[in-house]
């Protein structure tokens, strides 16, 4: 597909539709009149070989008696006789089609259809949106390539710089449908159906291209080589396009089997959500997120920047309990407050009365209702203060009434910065709403719903002040680690050097063949003979004695009915230091990913893990771990000095580019590692590899030691 040929598609100038009924009520008419009804200006060929004539248009036998080479043709037959009709399009140079028929992927019958289908569109160089799916929607092109009830159902089609992309047809019509009621609309709607041919991030990269596009709205339940989206959503930052996702499917039932403890909570909904936040798109919970989030992206502007660290949101209000609640919502929702200049200060000072509140949030008091222009003076200080980012207004009561009064200051403010208006016990009309929406002022009812819009504009500031990512060298292939010492050699170049060892092969003594080890030590079975050592009673810190470690070692292959087995040896890690797990995975859909976050034993149950694709840059990794509850250990918590951030974040780096290099390993976990105070780097204290072999063939390979610990505290990841 071409960018000329997706032109045509989504602005066309003729249609055919092949398959076309005079039946009222059937889909194959209702694609005539959707065309008809919203006034499409462009030539409509009707091509069905029972009819002369549809809807008052000519009709033809097939496309080869059309008068012309129409742009885009739509194409509702039964299943069986599309791979044929789409062979006929590309045989006649007809470059765009759109499959509305059921019955392909969606039934085992179906699916040699659907490749009969994609082969003839490829052999052809057809575009095929569809099968199975409700068409586009191009608002100002005035094509409704579509049989939507949504469509039909509405008078008049709202245009607002809002794209639409969904792989559910009926949810697709659905946030049309709600974002036409709330006074929005949409300039595109696609519906991609099966995405035999054309998909989600085909259509999503057309789009963010559109100069009558602000913000995309993205329903999905999968994408197919979803790692496309980091390219994309990178031009989008560029040309300041909005990209928010709805993904379905929070559950893990569908979650691949893994061996690393950061796989098993590595669900495809946590490493989407993480993944889409790293490229810029805001991920959304819930339908009525989206719709939300859609309003306020399409028409807000950025928080003003600043780097004063006390710069941040500014609130006025005339009630102390609503002011108290914004407050409230603003900490929950991580938006800092700004502290006002002495300037500022000093001007409120002469402005409030003695018993109003000062101190931002402000609180006017009943005074709004009687001083309108101390009201207006006070905004205008606010909103002039360097440190405010944004602005919010709260009225506890009486919206309309100072709607009517200070209306147009409202948008002369909304000229410099963000400004929401937020009214409480009132309700405000669509139109109303719309007004001072193309103002660039958001009007709430719910203090929650204001700071959830600003959180948004908050989170894509961050995301457009991401630099763009550089080419990256291939780093050279590595073999997989298959024995200890590759395997120590590996977390080395990472930069994560792991404790001293040997393995201890049966005849040797220890008093020679760990000579060069630290006392006391911990011996342990190897994972290859037990895979949860610790259950079995075959881990055993605080070996003081060569002597000791012969004794010990000989239970353990007593236990493992292995005489010949080989026992691990390591040296103890002094304790100290905050446990950080680093992560590498093959993923189905990004291709490969780095989890880091808290580590230890525990990683599971606090699931205080950020996923990243690869490859990452330093920035991002810090990013992803200020997100963190980790970061605040990492800073330094109660009196703790601060950690080795920065050796962490070149290591997680460097474990990346290697996983990258080494398409034999499945997995890859360090965890924990120990990161020492500042200047003092890490050590790994465990590690896992999982070749990419069958699950029946794989082969884990762990590097494991232990922290010394005080009194009796038990070992750290032992399994």
């Amino acid at each position: 597909m071409t960018t000329e040929s997706l032109d045509r598609l989504f602005r066309p100038k003729s249609v055919a539709v092949i398959g076309a009924s005079p039946v009222q009520g059937n889909p194959r008419n209702l694609l005539l009149r959707a065309l008809m009804k919203h006034g499409f200006e462009g030539r409509i060929y009707p091509v069905t070989p029972t009819h002369t004539e549809v809807e008052g248009l000519k009709a033809y036998k097939s496309v080869d008696d059309l008068p012309e080479i129409p742009d885009v043709a739509l194409v509702i037959t039964p299943a069986k006789t599309v791979p044929g009709i789409i062979d006929q399009c590309g045989a006649r140079n007809i470059r765009n089609a759109i499959v509305f028929s059921a019955g392909f992927e969606e039934t085992d019958e179906g699916k040699d259809l659907a490749i009969a289908l994609a082969e003839a569109a490829r052999k052809h160089g057809v575009t095929v949106i569809g099968p199975n799916g409700q068409g586009i929607w191009s608002v100002r092109a005035k094509a409704m390539l579509t049989y939507s009830p949504a469509a039909m159902n509405m008078d008049h089609v709202q245009f607002a710089p809002i794209a639409i992309i969904s792989q559910s047809g009926a949810l697709g019509g659905a946030i049309s449908t709600s974002l036409h009621r709330s006074g929005l609309g949409c300039s595109y709607m696609v519906s991609v159906g099966n995405e035999t041919v054309f998909d989600a991030l085909d259509a999503l990269e057309w789009i963010v291209e559109q100069e009558d596009v602000r913000v995309v709205a993205l329903y999905i339940e999968g994408l197919s080589r979803a790692d496309r989206i980091l390219r994309i959503a990178e031009r989008a930052r560029a040309r300041d396009v909005r990209v928010v996702v709805l993904k379905a499917g929070k559950s893990e039932l569908g979650q691949q089997t893994t061996a690393s403890h950061t796989g098993k909570i590595a669900s495809p909904h946590a490493v989407y959500s993480d993944v889409l936040n790293q490229a810029g798109v805001i991920a959304v919970g819930s339908l009525g997120e989206l719709l939300s989030a859609v309003e306020v992206l399409a028409f807000m502007p950025y928080p003003r920047r600043s780097s004063d660290p006390l710069s941040g949101l500014s609130m006025l209000s005339s009630s102390g309990g609503a002011a108290a609640l914004l407050a409230d919502h603003s900490s929950d929702s991580g938006i800092r407050l700004a502290q006002l200049t002495k300037a500022t200060a000093a001007r409120l000072d002469v402005l409030l009365p003695d018993f109003a509140r000062k101190e931002n949030p402000i609180d006017l008091t009943g005074q709004i209702n009687t001083v309108p222009d101390m009201f207006r003076n006070t905004c205008q200080a606010l909103a002039e203060d360097p440190r405010t980012e944004a602005l919010v207004i709260q009225h506890a009561n009486s919206g309309r009434r100072y709607l009517q009064r200070d209306g147009e200051f409202y948008k002369e403010l909304a000229r410099d910065l963000p400004v929401i208006v937020s009214f409480v016990g009132d309700s405000l009309d669509v139109e109303t709403r719309r007004t001072y929406r193309e103002a660039g002022v958001l009007l709430s009812s719910e203090p929650a719903e204001t700071m959830s819009a600003l959180s948004l504009l908050y989170r894509l500031r961050e995301h457009a002040s991401l630099p763009p990512s550089q080419p990256r060298a291939t780093p050279p292939t590595r073999a997989l680690p298959g024995d200890w010492d590759s395997m120590m050699s590996f977390c080395r170049d990472a930069g994560a050097t792991p404790a001293g060892w040997v393995v201890l092969a049966a005849g040797e003594q220890a008093a020679a063949a760990c000579a060069r080890l630290q006392y006391p030590v911990v011996v342990k079975a190897l994972p290859s003979d037990a895979e949860h050592k610790s259950e079995l009673g075959l881990v055993k810190l605080r070996v003081a004695s060569p002597t000791e470690v012969d004794r010990v070692a000989a239970d353990f292959r007593l236990r493992l009915g292995k005489p010949q087995a080989g026992i691990l040896v390591q040296e103890m890690v002094e304790e100290g230091g905050v446990e950080v797990v680093v992560s590498c995975l093959r993923n189905t859909d990004f291709g490969a990913i780095i989890s880091v976050g808290s580590g230890g034993v525990a990683v599971e149950l606090y699931r205080d893990i950020a996923h990243l694709a690869l490859p990452v840059t330093a920035d991002q990794v810090e990013s992803a771990l200020r997100k963190l509850k980790l970061w605040t250990l990492l800073q330094g918590f109660r009196g703790k000095p601060a950690a080795d951030v920065g050796v962490l974040i070149d290591a997680a780096v460097r474990l990346g580019d290697m996983f990258l290099a080494c398409p034999d390993i499945q997995e890859l976990e360090l965890n924990p590692i120990i990161v020492k105070e500042k200047g003092k780097g890490l050590r790994v204290v465990d590690a896992l590899v999982v070749g990419a072999a069958p699950p029946a063939e794989n082969a884990a390979v762990r590097v494991e030691a232990h922290l010394s610990p005080r009194g009796a505290a038990a070992p750290h990841a032992s399994t």
